[in-house]
């Protein structure tokens, strides 16, 4: 049997899975089709050599594919014909063009599986940082032809993994790199990417995804490995094995790899710096806008519901923080009011929830206007000025 050849980036994700011993010849036949008239004749030159092990030039890998497609219909009869290309095109390269003197076509679920495991870490069953960068290379050159979408990047480690194996035993640590992936798998959507990236890392790469979508997905792997039970978690210091997470967005953070890799490793730095916490840049940009004012704001679920008492943490142009008692949901669209005597004048606006953290009896939630105030530092002052009225 030939050994497999290393395959080429272009076309091998679309075309090993067709070689799969489920896959009809019809099927194979047509996709390989379909493929070459959207790339040329290269992709006949990719399955050839994906199949047999050997090159052949771009123009001939068609003249033997259309020639070995006739040859399976003139030895097969037509109820045999779907299952019989892959042994016409062997009998085909052998005894027609003479290219093979002992040829054996690869077996498709054998070179899958030899594939796979070259892509894939072995414990968790994600891909590995190797095929992850070259994905990444590669999406990075896809978007760059189409300005108008985006994707993020999310780096995480899990906190006090060491202590975690100094206590436990490493059998246990490779159990809870098990568990991760799955939790991490649960919460991604078909054409999502999880990595391992190394030791007790683990990437994702999400298509068409912004920052504050990335940041839900983040926040939704975050708890479910926060509220898991890992097997003898209790012997860490803090009972509980968690992990952090930095995000980065293309092209915001970065138009290449590194950048982009660097970019969310630096917030991955930072949340660390805090432990169960999923950190990215854009808190930094709130911070620096976001001016420190406690003071009554009314919310509601929608429109006509009951309105309830929150206070304000901060408050920027594009949106604030609320310290209030009930349990809402990230994605959620809050109607608020900020009244007199408390705010300068009555306001209404709709915000969306972004972040939820609850401390103690406390749920502080983090809200991002639907439409920006103006002049929040006007704002600011004349409710300053407002509350003195009203003290006096």
């Amino acid at each position: 049997m030939f050994s497999p050849h290393p395959l080429t980036d272009k076309f091998s994700d679309q075309l090993i899975p067709l070689l799969s011993v489920e896959t009809e010849d019809s099927y194979l036949l047509a996709r390989v089709d379909e493929l070459a008239g959207v790339h040329g004749n290269p992709v006949y030159k990719e399955m050839l050599l994906v199949m047999t092990g050997k090159h052949f030039g771009a123009d001939l890998s068609k003249k033997y594919w259309e020639e070995a497609v006739s040859h399976c219909h003139s030895i097969f009869k037509p109820e045999f014909a779907k299952r019989g290309f892959r042994p016409a095109l062997m009998d085909y390269l052998r005894h027609i063009v003479w290219e093979f003197a002992d040829p054996r076509i690869i077996e498709g679920d054998y070179l899958y599986n030899i594939t796979r495991s070259s892509v894939t870490d072995g414990l968790t069953g994600l891909y590995n940082q190797t095929y992850f960068k070259r994905i990444l290379e590669k999406t990075i050159y896809n978007q760059r032809r189409d300005e108008e979408t985006s994707f993020a990047l999310v780096l995480f480690d899990l906190d006090h993994f060491k202590q975690y194996n100094d206590r436990c035993g490493h059998l246990f640590g490779d159990e809870a790199l098990r568990l991760c992936a799955e939790i991490i798998n649960r919460n991604l959507r078909e054409g999502d990417i999880a990595v391992r990236y190394g030791g007790e890392e683990f990437a994702l790469l999400l298509p068409k995804l912004d920052r504050h979508s990335a940041f839900s997905v983040a926040e939704r792997i975050r708890k479910g490995i926060e509220k898991h039970y890992f097997p003898k978690q209790e012997l860490l210091d803090n009972g509980t094995l968690t992990i952090s997470g930095g995000i980065s967005v293309f092209p915001d953070s970065g138009t290449t790899a590194e950048e982009i890799i660097q970019s969310a490793d630096k917030e991955l730095y930072k949340a660390k710096q805090r432990r169960n916490y999923i950190y990215s840049f854009s808190e930094d940009r709130r911070k620096n806008s976001r001016r420190t004012v406690r003071s009554l704001v009314e919310y509601a679920s929608f429109d006509g519901a009951l309105y309830r008492p929150a206070l304000s943490t901060d408050i920027s142009e594009h949106g604030m923080g609320l310290g209030c008692e009930s349990l809402l949901e990230e994605g959620m669209t809050l109607s608020l009011r900020l009244t007199k005597p408390y705010w300068p004048e009555n306001i209404h606006l709709s915000a969306k929830v972004r972040q939820v953290r609850r401390k103690d009896e406390v749920v502080y939630i983090g809200l991002e206007f639907n439409e920006s105030l103006d002049s929040i530092e006007n704002l600011l002052t004349r409710q300053k000025n407002s509350l003195a009225t009203v003290a006096r």
